[in-house]
């Protein structure tokens, strides 16, 4: 499985990405970066930021449209394409997630993922045939289905997830990525957590050391000094 601390890019999840495989890139509109080839990433659409999980009340006008497209124009100028981008959703509504991904879905030119809330079924999320689960909604609701999405699936990321804890669980379950932004707060126990699980089981890819230390060799005849 793969941890994707929102918008992190420092030295430190450089270094933990390159040691142990385990490290990617959730990005958020207008926060896109890189993209290094040590670190998979995948794109969201900018809409908990225009959620109250307190109410569980999402305000369309508070999301940026405009960004999410940008972000997208920027992914297809990269090289390196994300893993999937999830389609926009409408947070802890079903019924108004399965409209709006109908009627966004042919934007995304790259894997499509469906952030599945509160009241979906499997089978609603089969009919739209997305290439990749989101597990989304409310956090009871989420964990409370995060079992089904992974059984009925074969490939699930799961949002907003902070907790160490939670990691071998999620991995038990066949899961294949997750992300979070509380990894990066501040709260040295959840980062250092993070570190020990990645480190416990490491996956690194060794094939990306030598190819981009240096992007090509030169000819020593060829190279002057001053």
């Amino acid at each position: 499985m793969t941890v994707m601390p929102a918008n992190a890019t420092g030295w430190f999840w450089h270094c933990l990405a390159r040691e142990t495989g385990r490290i990617g890139h959730l990005f958020s509109p207008d926060a896109q970066r890189g993209p290094w080839p040590w670190m998979p990433y995948a794109l969201d659409n900018g809409a908990f930021a225009a959620w109250d999980m307190d109410t569980n009340v999402w305000d369309e006008s508070k999301w940026d449209i405009n960004g999410w497209r940008r972000m997208l124009f920027w992914a297809q100028a990269q090289e390196q394409k994300p893993l999937w981008a999830i389609v926009p959703d409408w947070i802890g509504d079903g019924q108004r997630t399965i409209e709006r991904y109908n009627a966004f879905k042919d934007q995304v030119p790259f894997p499509k993922a469906l952030a599945v809330q509160d009241g979906m079924t499997a089978a609603d999320a089969q009919a739209l045939k997305p290439d990749v689960i989101c597990v989304g909604g409310t956090t009871d609701w989420k964990w409370a289905t995060v079992e089904m999405w992974a059984k009925e699936f074969p490939r699930v990321h799961v949002l907003r997830v902070n907790s160490p804890s939670n990691l071998d669980y999620l991995e038990s379950l066949g899961i294949e990525s997750c992300d979070g932004t509380g990894w990066t707060r501040g709260n040295k126990k959840q980062t250092l957590g993070l570190e020990l699980w990645a480190r416990e089981n490491p996956q690194p890819r060794t094939d990306l050391l030598t190819p981009f230390t240096c992007k090509q060799q030169r000819d020593k005849e060829q190279m002057t000094f001053a």
